[in-house]
């Protein structure tokens, strides 16, 4: 085991706490308010304080995160903070292998100190992972440990090298869940979407076999298992290994019983906008459920859906290429969920379908006279002229019958009148068929799994619209992590309201990064605008420059007598003693006769004080330019050099560098 100095020892009994979405499987203890009591006397006596923790440094997260930084934040005291180590770090060993060398110890953090009193509760998995029951003492110990700097993870499911980013799965995990890692514990990393979990062993740790990973930086090394299959995540599922991919223009006959879920998988065309996914039932009945993150959708878990009546033969479900964007993905994943004893299907997708949304046309039977001589009937609702009124009336009445609460007709006496049915508890009409499933998608209570206050709700539809809304538990891609996670319980932070942040987009956006222009520690959710102000501050520079002197040149002026950017200074710069200025300007002279007399030899050189220029500007329009001559050369570089001689003079007057008319080409 890795040395570490334990401050504290109890012996507590074990109490399961039992796995759910808001523990998930993280590493966190619930202790009782006797040990944090125990704790803060311990540490007055021992003279321990947060500062003489060797290697740690404060967070730069926001004073609001301090005490809870996400719902798996390590707790922290409100007050006397300075007497105790952050995070508080305890060693746990069975009672019955204290003292052995070879004892099986895990390291953990703590979520709360409100447990009863002789008890500790540990994670239903950590539990699992120790080997110890229900009523098992155990011994906690306070530790400090080392920052971890490296970890080795040996994947031991077969499945996890078909994950898409299983790094970015595992520094979300790692972050929000864990606040130590040992040498060989097994950790179980979720998967939204998936049942099982993957499973990790921690093989090797730097720079010892215990640390410390909150508010640290550490390298990550994955192994992968050699043998068995490999899955792809993608397409994976609890009903199902890998979902049938369905492909457009080829239909899927499929056979779902009651309550059987039956995966599919498609991904969205490249150049197609729309799409259909159209299920039509041969016998019996079925739902069409469809989702981009929920791999497995469910009547209650989805992004689109279709549950209406048996009595309609064909579900469909439209899709759009924009309701994709949001997401980031191509991928949808279908579910047909099984409603009859027996229901036999076939599945497709059908790109660019040309159907129309159905329009209903509202009769307004307000005036029984129309004004072109026509009269309403108000039993069937056809428009009859006037002449043949009451015969129409006579002889549909007695072969029509209407609907005494709906506006629907039907012939006196048939099956479809007889089958006629309408919900005592709602508006709904349709066929008696239609009844069980209408009750018990509408009209059967239903709770969600999140304990939401609203709970129960009062029909299925009610709660599948909570959980594709407002659930804790509705997963969403994170906009700064890009990980599926749930989205955590509503914000009541009135920026993360304003900005349309959830709470894990809260806690995510609120870690900071160092900006790579000013090396400030800078939130992710800040990052944007931070970008932006540097990208003002250097329009407000270009606005505010001093050009260089140099007609040629667009860069911002250097300190020097010549008034010149850095680049154009450079060919006139000596280390000689020159206080008068007098070895500049002769250099200068000399440079301005050598370009106007030879040029500069560049082909793409417009300069009209070069030489060379003044060829490719003649050459471009058909007339060449002769060569100056020394006098003419001489002519054009005296108002120049007149107008630089006051730096020669001892009062050195303040020159207009922008009247100088001073053209030099680039050096190569």
């Amino acid at each position: 085991m890795a040395p570490s100095h334990s401050e504290f020892k109890q012996i507590l009994r074990c109490a399961k706490v039992p796995h759910s979405a808001a523990t998930g499987f993280a590493d966190k203890l619930y202790l009782p308010p006797s040990t944090l009591t125990v704790l803060l006397d311990s540490s007055k006596r021992n003279g321990l304080s947060n500062r003489a923790t060797n290697g740690r440094h404060q967070s730069h997260r926001s004073p609001r995160y301090l005490s809870f930084d996400s719902e798996e934040a390590d707790y922290s005291l409100p007050s006397q903070t300075d007497l105790l180590p952050s995070p508080l770090i305890f060693r746990l060993i069975p009672a019955t292998q204290v003292g052995l060398r070879d004892a099986r110890a895990i390291h953990c953090g703590v979520r709360e100190f409100s447990y009863e009193e002789g008890l500790v509760g540990i994670p239903e998995w950590l539990l699992s992972e120790m080997g110890l029951a229900e009523g098992d003492a155990v011994s906690i110990e306070l530790v400090r440990l080392q920052k971890g700097s490296h970890a080795q993870l040996q994947a031991l499911n077969p499945m996890a090298r078909g994950v898409g980013d299983l790094r970015s799965l595992l520094e979300a995990y790692m972050r929000t869940k864990l606040t130590a890692l040992t040498i060989g514990e097994t950790l179980l990393v979720p998967i939204n979407g998936v049942m099982e979990p993957l499973s990790f062993s921690v093989t090797a740790l730097e720079p010892s076999a215990a640390v410390d990973i909150v508010d640290t930086d550490l390298s990550v090394d994955i192994i992968h298992a050699d043998q068995g299959p490999i899955l792809n995540h993608s397409a994976t599922s609890h009903n199902s290994a890998s979902g049938s991919e369905l492909v457009p223009g080829v239909s899927i006959d499929v056979s779902v019983s009651e309550e059987q879920t039956k995966p599919f998988l498609f991904n969205f065309p490249a150049k197609v906008n729309t799409i259909d996914v159209i299920l039509s039932c041969v016998e019996g009945d079925a739902s069409l459920v469809a989702s981009c993150l929920v791999q497995s959708p469910s009547v209650v878990d989805n992004t689109w859906l279709d549950f209406s009546a048996p009595s309609r033969k064909q579900k469909r479900l439209r899709i759009s290429r924009d309701q994709l964007l949001p997401l980031g993905s191509s991928a949808v994943h279908v579910s047909v969920v099984g409603f009859t004893t027996v229901c036999r299907a076939s599945i497709s997708v059908e790109p660019d379908s040309t159907l129309e949304d159905k329009v209903e046309v509202e009769i307004k039977p307000s005036s029984p006279v129309s004004e072109d001589g026509l009269r309403l009937c108000v039993n069937c609702g056809s428009n009859v002229p006037t002449a043949r009124f009451d015969m129409h009336r006579i002889v549909c009445e007695r072969h029509n019958v209407k609907c005494t609460r709906c506006t629907s007709i039907f012939k006196r006496g048939s099956d479809e009148a007889e089958r006629h049915w309408h919900c005592e508890l709602c508006n709904a009409s349709g066929d008696t068929g239609d009844s069980a499933k209408h009750l018990y998608f509408f009209h059967t209570p239903a709770s969600c799994t999140c304990g939401t206050k609203h709970s129960p709700f009062a029909s299925i539809a009610e709660l599948a619209e909570h959980r594709r809304t407002r659930c804790p538990e509705r997963l969403i891609e994170c906009r700064y992590c890009h990980n599926v996670e749930p989205q955590g319980p509503a914000s009541e932070d009135a920026v993360d309201i304003m900005d349309g942040l959830s709470a894990h987009e809260s806690y995510c956006g609120n870690r900071t990064i160092e900006c790579i222009k000013c090396k400030a520690n800078v939130r992710i959710r800040q990052v944007h605008v931070h970008m932006q102000v540097h990208q003002m501050r250097e329009q407000v520079a270009r606005e505010n420059m001093v050009p260089c002197a140099n007609k040629e040149c667009s860069k911002e002026r250097a300190t020097n007598p010549l008034g010149l950017c850095v680049s154009c200074f450079g060919p006139f710069y000596t280390g000689q003693h020159d206080p008068d200025n007098h070895k500049l300007l002769k250099r200068l002279a000399r440079a301005l006769h050598t370009q106007l007399t030879r040029g500069c030899d560049s082909k793409s050189c417009r300069n009209s004080m070069c030489a060379t220029g003044l060829q490719n500007i003649g050459s471009g329009t058909g007339s060449p330019v002769l060569p100056l001559s020394q006098t003419e050369a001489a002519a054009l570089m005296v108002p120049i050099l007149k107008a630089f001689a006051p730096l020669s003079t001892l009062l050195r007057p303040s020159i207009d560098y922008a009247k100088i008319d001073l053209h030099l080409c680039k050096q190569p």
